[in-house]
């Protein structure tokens, strides 16, 4: 199974004007296209048609995570091998997702839906194709975005959705926060050589934690807290800080409808062949260091709310 990489998370909004200017004015997504039900946002330096849609909803969460596979043919072997695990799978025909092709849509054992899709209209980098502006332009408006990194998705019980990433397509599992059981508190998921490009952690099914834009420079992720209160958007009460889980610094916000986002830089790479290493563990009494590292202690909120 040849998945190649996270494409975009489709998240629903409750009020596609502000969600907009969000993800424009303050986040610094490029909108590619819009109507009165979605809008399609996608990060300077990446060309694919999108890697954000935001969808009109009465609620707020998560609709669904595109990934692109590395050929036609991984679209029926995906599909065939997900109903064989007992999975609900529904063709995508084109057309019913701007800017890219047919796919096919898999729901996971922790009730989340993953579409698969090989074609991805080319938008283009927003310094050009041709003789480029090197850098980022000065009238960049919003933050130093260079592309969507990863999600993190909720779920009661992570194992069985690990277990089908991993046996079924090929992802590796970099780290993991275990129980004194060994069981799965939660997961971090790569199908790259980044670091994980899905993550699950606790909550209840189907429910969406973040998803994480990444930048080039701990500076950039303070210039973009800068922006945050410019813009008078809250933030995590730690405001920026560290993970210990992947090392990287950090800074945590919600969009207007409360789907929380995330500026992030300094990942480590991981091999980008599945098994070749093993995964890094965390006991989970040690979780609080691992989510926060300076403050080691978790806010209640940071897992209780998700939508």
């Amino acid at each position: 199974m040849a998945i190649s990489r996270f494409s975009y998370a489709n998240v629903r909004v409750m009020d596609l004007q502000k969600a907009i200017i969000h993800y424009t004015d303050t986040v610094g997504l490029r909108l590619v296209e819009s109507d009165d039900q979605r809008a399609y946002f996608q990060a300077d330096e990446c060309q694919d048609h999108h890697c954000v849609i935001t969808t009109l909803s009465d609620r707020a969460g998560i609709d669904h995570v595109g990934f692109k596979v590395n050929d036609p043919s991984d679209l029926v072997e995906a599909a065939e091998a997900a109903s064989a695990h007992g999975l609900a799978v529904r063709d995508v025909p084109l057309g019913e997702i701007a800017g890219q092709g047919p796919g096919v849509m898999i729901t996971l054992p922790s009730e989340h839906n993953m579409l698969l899709f090989y074609h991805a209209d080319k938008i283009g980098y927003a310094g050009g194709m041709h003789n480029p502006v090197p850098g980022v332009s000065k009238n960049k408006i919003g933050a130093k975005v260079s592309h969507l990194d990863h999600t993190l998705l909720s779920c009661e019980n992570a194992q069985p959705t690990v277990d089908f990433l991993t046996e079924v397509f090929d992802f590796s599992c970099t780290e993991k926060v275990v129980d004194p059981g060994g069981n799965i508190i939660a997961a971090f998921m790569s199908c790259t050589n980044t670091m994980h490009d899905l993550a699950l952690g606790p909550g209840p099914n189907g429910t969406f934690h973040h998803m994480a834009f990444g930048m080039h420079s701990r500076g950039e992720v303070l210039e973009g807290v800068d922006i945050l209160k410019e813009d008078e958007v809250p933030a995590l009460e730690y405001g920026i800080t560290r993970h210990g889980i992947a090392g990287v610094t950090t800074i945590y916000f919600h969009d207007p409808s409360g789907n929380r986002n995330e500026f992030y830089n300094g990942a480590y790479q991981s091999p980008g062949r599945p098994g070749l290493v093993p995964p890094i563990i965390w006991d989970v009494e040690n979780f609080s260091r691992g989510a926060f590292y300076y403050e080691d202690a978790v806010p209640p909120a940071f897992f209780d709310e998700v939508t």
